[in-house]
This record gives C-alpha cells, sequence and structure tokens, in this order.
C-alpha cells in the first residue's frame, strides 16, 4: 500500500543526518549554504561618511542659500577618500571632500559639488537646503554585534558582499552532500553508444544530477547495471564514500523490479515501497547505518517528479538549507486537464504572469515515460486527490520551479 506523500517526505527529513561543516575560501561561496552565524564586530559605516564630493560645512549655515544670494565660506580642509581631517569645521568654514571620506569633526552636512563653485580659499554655496541629509550615518545599515545573516542562508551575490564587508575571509559553510546514482535495466545503454532495437539511452542520470545540483548536492554518475540481484548489489557496494544513493528503474512490481530484493541481499531496511503521488508513484526508500538508499522509477517524468517532491527537500535539509520548499502560489487554467485523480497527481505546466494574476497551461505530453514537457516547464500543478477534470479558468496550486513568463 502507497504511503501518502507528506508521510514520506516526513520520514525521509527526519532520518537525514546534516552535512558537517568545512571553511572555504569567501571567492568559492556563491551559492554554498552558511553555517555559522554572521556577527558584526563593528558598525557600517564605521564612520560618518560623505555619500558624494562635495563640501562638508555646517547645514544650518546654508540652509537657505541660493543661486541669487549664494552663501560663502572658507576652505580649511581636503578629504580624499581613505583619509581623515582632524581639522574642526566652525562658523563660516567647509572642506572639500570626496565620496566615501569621513565627515571632519562639528560638519554637520554636505553640499554636493555641483551646487558650489570655488574661489581660492573660498566656496560659494548656490543651494544648501537638505545638506544635513547628505550624510552616510555611522552604523546606519549595520550596527556592531548585530547578526547580520543565519546559518542556513544561501550565500547570494548579496550574502557575498556582506561577509566580504564584515571581513569573513573564510565562512563556514556546511559541505555539499555527495549522491551517487546508479540506472537499472538492461535495455538502458550509455549515453554515447549507438542506439539498437530493444534499447534506450541512460538520460535519467544525467536529468537526476542536474536537479541534485539545483539542490546544493554534487552528483556521482555510477553507471549502469543490468537487471540482476547481484550486479544490482555490487555497484550499490561501491558506494560507501557517498551520502546518498539513488537509483533508477526496478523500483516498481514486475518481474525485473530488483530493488526491494536487492535491499534485502544488502541488509538495507525498508521505509516504504509505494508513496501516493502521480508520476512517481513507485519509490522504494530504505536506510542503514544511518545512510539513506533510495529507488526511483525508471520512467523519466516519474523519476524527475519523485525526486522533486521527496529527494530536493531531502538533499537542502542535509546541506543545511533553512528553506526545504520551493514557492508556492494560485494560477488559473488556460487549458482543461481533463483526468481525475484517485491521489495527488503533478503536471508540468508553463505559467504566466498577467495583469489579472497568474495563468498555468498544463502542456501536452504528460506521460510517465516523457520527457519533452520538463523541458518547457517552469512549474507544476498540484491537482489535489479525489480531484475530478478541471474546467479551463478553474483556479489551481501550482510549484514554482522557474522564471515567470
Amino acid at each position: 500500500m502507497a504511503v501518502k506523500l507528506e508521510v514520506a517526505k516526513d520520514i525521509l527529513l527526519k532520518a537525514a543526518a546534516v552535512m558537517p561543516k568545512e571553511q572555504v575560501e569567501l571567492r568559492a561561496c556563491h551559492k554554498r549554504v552558511l553555517a555559522e552565524k554572521v556577527i558584526a564586530a563593528t558598525d557600517f559605516p564605521p564612520f560618518d561618511r560623505s555619500p558624494l564630493d562635495g563640501y562638508a560645512l555646517i547645514a544650518a549655515e546654508v540652509s537657505q542659500a541660493t543661486m541669487d544670494k549664494p552663501v560663502k565660506l572658507k576652505v580649511v580642509a581636503n578629504i580624499p577618500a581613505g583619509t581623515t581631517s582632524e581639522v574642526a569645521i566652525g562658523p563660516g568654514t567647509a572642506a572639500r571632500i570626496m565620496t566615501g571620506a569621513p565627515l571632519p569633526p562639528g560638519a554637520t552636512g554636505v553640499v554636493r559639488l555641483e551646487d558650489t563653485a570655488a574661489d581660492g580659499d573660498e566656496v560659494a554655496i548656490f543651494a544648501g537646503a537638505g545638506a544635513d541629509k547628505n550624510i552616510c550615518s555611522q552604523g546606519e545599515e549595520i550596527r556592531r554585534s548585530e547578526e547580520v545573516i543565519k546559518p542556513g542562508t544561501v550565500i547570494n551575490f548579496g550574502a557575498m558582499g556582506v561577509l566580504a564587508l564584515l571581513g569573513y575571509a573564510r565562512p563556514w559553510v556546511y559541505k555539499k552532500p555527495q549522491v551517487f546514482f546508479l540506472a537499472t535495466g538492461s535495455e538502458v545503454i550509455d549515453v554515447e553508444s549507438p542506439l539498437v532495437p530493444g534499447h534506450i539511452r541512460n538520460s535519467n542520470s544525467y536529468m537526476l544530477a542536474a536537479q541534485a545540483q539545483s539542490a546544493g548536492a554534487e552528483p556521482v554518475l555510477g553507471g549502469i547495471a543490468q537487471d540482476s540481484i547481484s550486479e544490482i548489489a555490487a555497484k550499490i557496494e561501491t558506494a560507501t564514500g557517498y551520502d546518498l544513493v539513488v537509483t533508477t528503474g526496478g523500483a516498481s512490481v514486475g518481474d525485473y523490479d530488483l530493488i526491494g530484493a536487492v535491499y534485502q541481499k544488502l541488509g538495507i531496511e525498508v521505509l516504504f515501497e509505494r508513496v501516493g503521488m502521480k508520476p512517481g508513484m513507485p519509490v522504494v526508500a530504505g536506510i542503514k547505518n544511518g545512510k539513506l538508499y533510495i529507488g526511483l522509477s525508471g520512467n523519466p517524468a516519474a523519476a524527475a517528479n519523485a525526486f522533486e517532491q521527496l529527494v530536493r527537500p531531502l538533499l537542502l535539509k542535509m546541506g543545511g538549507n533553512n528553506f526545504l520548499e520551493r514557492t508556492k502560489a494560485r494560477a488559473v487554467l488556460t487549458a482543461p486537464f481533463g483526468k481525475s485523480s484517485g491521489t495527488v497527481r503533478f503536471v508540468w505546466a508553463r505559467i504566466k504572469s498577467q495583469s489579472e494574476g497568474l495563468t498555468a497551461e498544463p502542456l501536452s505530453l504528460q506521460g510517465n515515460g516523457m520527457q519533452k514537457s520538463a523541458l518547457v516547464a517552469n512549474a507544476l500543478i498540484v491537482i489535489p486527490e479525489n480531484s475530478p477534470p478541471l474546467a479551463v479558468g478553474s483556479e489551481v496550486e501550482v510549484i514554482l520551479l522557474g522564471e515567470l513568463l
């Protein structure tokens, strides 16, 4: 009997262990998962600074300055970026200042260079209103001792910049889980082999490896095993150094569906054998010595969806990620979906953003063994269990896989 999808997912997530931590040079940390709190050792900005080239001065003195009535000030200092000035700004004085330079003592504002005219050691201010706003105040962005980034965060380009800003040259990140992929089936041949009658090329391993990479894992292609319990078992036994073993083929109930027997031979405890979803119902999951083994259908669409629903969140948890689920939304069908479903069904779809909201187009090629729809899909439509056929205009839940059109 098939277990419900949420039950199967919960079983796997509870059995999964988070990967250990490692320190990595910052330049190699993009898209890695942070494994430590990022705490600011200083304020940022670390001092009051100028956001533009101009003159630092006392803002109140120039607030009424105009082209017709300029305010003239004596220039007492020149402050390039990367330097400081001990010369205090008093009444009737100003300092030439560059973008990023610290404000001198006594300055309460900055007037941009375009609103001034220099003449020897004097400067005329033509537009001083708002000069007090032209200051980047110490700590206005980040405060000392603030937790700026939480562990479990995927390091994007913004996090890369903040880590560099705060001096994290070798942050702690979680190791990437390594996934061993094995294709099974006497009909399966390598991608470089000539196609002969009765055989198909091993597309599953490459497809699933890409899905694993998108979940932050490192895929390892373990080749192909014929329909033989001993051969499949021997191949799986070579995967001792990897964190997860995923096989395709042999997970159903036919004469040559051998994964259950392989698990028995290897002493792998079976956690569940079927999952209530379409496509991808044939899933055999097991565990031995804390390591998980997952057998997926040999049908590409079934394998891809089962990976998406079960293996992706598993890998995200193993990789230390805070967020295990993709973004979900509501959309309106632009074409009917004519099948009723006794179990939850996932339908490849194209989602578009329209002025009135999101629309969802179910793609035409939805068979278990088909791959073409996954080529262009940017979402999965979720058809609830015991759902009747759905008409055009029906509102559905969608799982976003890529960018909206």
